[in-house]
């Protein structure tokens, strides 16, 4: 019996039938993530419903050398996601727990499987949100975030995934199950969660995060400003950064994008704008208002 064969049957051991995916049709599903360019059919999907269970599949992928990487909702453009064509691909999607909401010290404990935009719905009935927000937060989830540091539209002010991830517990390549990081805002001896974060579950996978919430501003305001090139644009996004003014984002469109938004959704844009900037800028209502 091949290798991959012992994983197949460890995996069937220790996970629901549904959880161990050997049909090749199935299989496809997973031959890529958002970069659909690149697509390798891998030897066998494993969907974990604990920490217990992953834990025990890596450990059957070490002790046969079969090689595995590691997915959340498969919405990443670096080909993070890639499977191996002779390895197993774990899937974190059923992990989707929010372990523990602490609005008094701004934590969350979640499972990687969790989807980022839930744990703002989480939090914001006790005026937190979760500051992180890739353009694919309705789905992609804080477990491939983290693999990825994803950032946003608003890491120019709060930073990537990196800066919001607290700790964080992980299955090593050899199955074994540590924790790196936790509460406080910073932990002693080296920053082993910041290699971690960001290295595309190559040094570990994460079955808990616990992540830092942020308070919900008291006003946001958003401002369109039309602009005859891209060059006048720049050099205003220079101009505000340079005033001390950090929005809370800074997006810009050339030409052909505004042509290609008006044909689509009709949003009325400055008529004969070379470029546009969207301006969004949060905080306390006074400190808006003079910005």
């Amino acid at each position: 019996m091949g290798g991959i064969d012992q994983v197949v049957h460890r995996a069937r051991e220790l996970i629901p039938a549904e959880g161990v995916i050997t049909d090749r049709a199935r299989l496809r599903t997973y031959e890529c993530d958002g970069l659909a360019h690149y697509r390798v059919t891998p030897a066998l999907v494993v969907i974990p419903e604990s920490a217990e269970q992953l834990a025990g599949v890596v450990r059957a992928c070490a002790e046969h050398r079969v090689p595995f990487v590691a997915r959340g909702s498969g919405t990443g453009l670096s080909g993070g996601a890639l499977p191996h064509a002779e390895g197993v691909l774990v899937v974190t999607s059923k992990l989707r727990q929010i372990v523990e909401l602490r609005s008094e010290d701004q934590r969350a404990v979640v499972e990687p499987g969790v989807i980022n935009l839930d744990v703002s719905r989480a939090a914001a009935p006790s005026g937190y949100y979760y500051a992180p927000d890739p353009s694919s937060q309705q789905i992609c989830s804080i477990g491939g975030n983290l693999a990825e540091n994803s950032g946003g539209a608003h890491c120019l002010k709060y930073g990537f995934t990196t800066n919001h991830v607290l700790g964080a517990d992980l299955v090593t390549p050899q199955g074994e199950v540590v924790r790196l990081g936790g509460v406080a805002p910073d932990s002693p001896g080296y920053d082993l969660l910041g290699a971690v974060v960001g290295s595309e579950g190559t040094l570990g996978i994460a079955t808990s995060v616990t992540v830092r919430l942020v308070r919900l501003p008291e006003e946001v305001r958003t401002l369109l400003v039309g602009f005859t090139s891209t060059d006048r644009a720049g050099a205003a996004v220079s101009a505000i950064i340079a005033a001390g003014i950090l929005p809370a984002a800074i997006e810009m469109m050339d030409e052909l994008a505004i042509a290609a938004a008006e044909e689509a959704v009709h949003c009325d844009y400055p008529m004969g704008a070379g470029a546009v900037l969207v301006i969004e800028l949060d905080g306390p209502a006074a400190e808006v208002a003079a910005e």
